[in-house]
């Protein structure tokens, strides 16, 4: 249980950036003018970064102690966020984050791997998902208010301030080493679920990272006041806690193709319901059901991933695949803006999301 709670802050304080994107975006614009654009590249820097190192990551799970590995990585986020906290320009900015995004990425994947290895990983996602959503949620609430009170300088500089927590608790966090009698030590990769399981997760996050990059920009486009938006998304992530729970608790007879369906239907309506004008209730009820779908779908994904490798390898591989599509998304969004409009992003992002399902879908299909 120690060893799951360690992880589980790991990994909290390594998807920091991705749990509270739209409130990030709001802090850096307020603390260095920038468009719309440049924070969709700011974002994308960041987490592209952290996708590259747990790329990385993949490679050095069966060959470094976890432990050094995961303390590199913290250490780099604290820089990362105290580089953040004195920049003042677009260069700057995009600099720190990318610092930042490398400890993070060394922070996720090998906390990915670790849930991986657990004897039920479906529920050690959903633990880590549903204390990731219920903190990310609080934040997000109360973002607004801390950086009137504090400013922008303290938020980053208490980020940073958490990856030195997270350090203090590396003792109980798994070394990595295998036993050379474990089964796990001779297991081989499903090949072509692990193709098409990493293909369908890279657009599926892609298309979920553009709409949630950007919530805060499109409820502000709609003339939405600070405080209504925070509503919105931080409503919305206490439902990603119950979306995790759920997936957590649903029965493993069900299999994953259903369920995975059903999320992406969701997904969809509540990507479509973003489009236009939007009244507050409207942009509350499209984040509950954004990120309740987005929610439940990742342990499932996370468990097809660790299907294909009892080593970790894939769903390690999975968490820098998820990550790149998170950096695409914004970035992709940002291309479509020359109109001022979020239409044509919008959908996009239900044609692409749909389409990652149905490749996910193939390759449970084809390996059982």
């Amino acid at each position: 249980m120690a060893g799951l709670a360690a992880g589980v802050l790991v990994g909290i304080v390594g998807a920091w950036t991705i749990l509270i994107t739209p409130g990030l975006l709001a802090v850096l614009a307020a603390q260095v003018p920038l468009s719309d654009q440049q924070l969709g590249y700011v974002a994308a820097w960041d987490i592209n970064a952290m996708a590259l190192t747990i790329g990385i990551s993949t490679f050095l799970l069966p060959r470094w102690d976890w432990r050094l590995c995961v303390a590199a990585g913290l250490s780099l986020i604290f820089l990362g966020n105290v580089a953040t906290a004195f920049s003042a320009s677009y260069g700057a900015v995009a600099a720190a984050r990318a610092i930042a995004g490398m400890g993070e990425g060394i922070a996720v994947g090998f906390a990915f791997a670790a849930f991986g290895r657990a004897a039920n990983p479906d529920r050690a996602f959903a633990i880590y998902l549903v204390t990731g959503a219920l903190s990310g949620a609080l934040a997000l609430l109360y973002l607004p208010t801390l950086q009137e009170r504090f400013g922008t300088q303290a938020l980053f500089m208490v980020n940073g301030a958490f990856a030195l927590i997270a350090a203090a608790g590396l003792r109980w966090f798994p070394h990595g080493r295998v036993a050379a009698d474990d089964p796990r030590a001779t297991a081989q990769v499903k090949k072509r679920l692990a193709v098409l399981s990493l293909l369908g997760v890279f657009f599926y996050f892609g298309a979920i990272s553009a709409m949630w990059s950007y919530a805060e920009r499109i409820g502000q486009s709609s003339g939405l006041d600070a405080d209504q938006i925070a509503r919105g998304l931080a409503f919305g992530t206490f439902a990603g806690m119950a979306g995790a729970a759920l997936a957590g608790l649903t029965p493993r007879r069900f299999g994953r193709v259903w369920p995975l369906a059903m999320s992406g239907a969701v997904s969809v309506i509540s990507f479509r319901m973003l489009d236009g004008h939007l009244a507050p209730t409207i942009f509350i009820v499209a984040m509950i059901l954004l990120l309740f779908a987005w929610n439940y779908a990742q342990p499932l994904l996370s468990g097809v991933c660790s299907d294909a490798d009892p080593k970790g390898r894939v769903v390690c591989a999975m968490g820098s695949i998820q990550t790149f599509g998170m950096g695409f998304g914004p970035a992709a969004v940002a291309l479509t803006l020359g109109s001022g409009s979020f239409s044509i992003a919008i959908w996009g992002s239900c044609a692409v999301l749909a389409a990652s399902l149905l490749i996910v879908i193939a390759g449970i299909r084809t390996s059982s």
